[in-house]
């Protein structure tokens, strides 16, 4: 019959989206050349340090975080638009990162340790203060606290003290507002502006 929708027979056996809260954020993505880069390095250290690779971050997903804006039932449209007014507010040109060192971070879940590589980069704090400096002038939070730009690799109960990596240079030439699907491991570029 016309305008019936057809889901077939298994519709009910499909897997359930888990009822996390939708995640939104600013951040820095990986181009595909740096991504390996830094899947060589975490390569090296799941071996070093003989960890397990069941909770690894997925390449595409590689990111430096700006600014957590918040987990929300639904996305809603007031800080959607807000965010957005923000980050094409922002104007300054690329800059270069480094991530010098690794480590994992406290707290969260004993066995949902973050392994992490740390960044540093006079652009990257700068970046960071105009875009909060942004947030703040368009009605959301910004500036709060200490800013340890960092690059997630993967989730494990064993904590790894710092130590240094061979230096993974880039340039970063733009920033992006994301929504993550969380459950299903999904990131939605909803916004990307070019440093110029």
């Amino acid at each position: 019959m016309q305008g019936e929708l057809n889901l077939g027979d298994n519709w009910q056996n499909r897997p359930k989206r888990p009822a996390l809260q939708e995640r939104l954020f600013f951040g820095i993505m990986l181009n595909a050349d740096v991504q390996e880069i830094v899947d060589a390095c975490r390569t090296g250290l799941i071996k070093d340090h003989r960890l397990t690779r069941k909770s690894l971050i997925g390449l595409c997903r590689f990111h430096i975080s700006l600014y957590h804006l918040g987990d929300y039932p639904r996305l809603p449209s007031p800080i959607l638009f807000a965010a957005k007014r923000a980050g094409a507010a922002v104007s300054m040109p690329p800059f270069e990162v480094t991530l010098h060192s690794a480590r994992s971070f406290e707290g969260g879940k004993p066995d949902r340790k973050p392994l992490v590589l740390i960044g540093e980069g006079e652009g990257l704090t700068r970046l960071h203060t105009i875009l909060g400096a942004c947030l703040t002038r368009n009605g959301l939070p910004g500036n709060r606290g200490a800013f340890t730009p960092h690059l997630t690799l993967l989730y494990n109960s064993r904590t790894i003290s710092e130590q240094p990596i061979e230096p993974i240079r880039f340039v970063v030439r733009d920033f992006v507002l994301i929504h993550s699907k969380r459950g299903l491991s999904e990131y939605e570029i909803l916004q990307r502006w070019t440093l110029h």
